[in-house]
């Protein structure tokens, strides 16, 4: 008898996890808040990260373009934001005009990909607004990016 009471309860915890992990796969995805400016983003924001001193976009950095790309395609009518940044390795002029380059790669390599131009809108902070805080001549990977947001208008 007893033995028969441990395996019933065994059946009915297995049989109450089975039911919770159902309802859970079943439960909807968060809605997404509206930006306060009403827009919505159309897709995700995307980052595409560079070497030191270096412009140049990776095989990593052209999936990135590439899948902004195919939002904004199949997002309806959007606007595109690309944010240069770097890190604190150098001086700040030079960071700035990194920056930029960076900027303006991303931004090219998206026209490039069928992005038009006319919706791209592009900036660069140098190494004035960092993802990562850091001393001067850090060298800090997460800050030698290109931030992308596609927003729906």
């Amino acid at each position: 008898m007893v033995q028969s009471a441990k395996i019933l309860r065994m059946l009915v915890s297995i049989l109450a996890l089975s039911i919770a992990a159902g309802c859970a796969k079943q439960a909807s995805p968060p809605t997404q808040a509206a930006a306060p400016s009403g827009a919505e983003l159309a897709g995700a924001w995307y980052q595409v990260y560079f070497d030191t001193n270096s412009f140049e976009i990776n095989a990593r950095g052209q999936k990135i373009i590439e899948t902004v790309a195919y939002v904004v395609a199949n997002a309806g009518p959007t606007r595109v934001t690309v944010i240069g940044r770097t890190d604190r390795v150098g001086a700040p002029p030079d960071n700035m005009a990194l920056a930029h380059q960076r900027a303006n790669a991303v931004r090219d390599a998206l026209i490039t990909a069928g992005v038009p131009a006319a919706l791209i809108d592009t900036t660069w902070t140098g190494e004035g607004s960092q993802t990562v805080a850091t001393a001067d001549d850090a060298a800090e990977p997460r800050n030698r990016v290109v931030d992308i947001t596609v927003v729906k208008q």
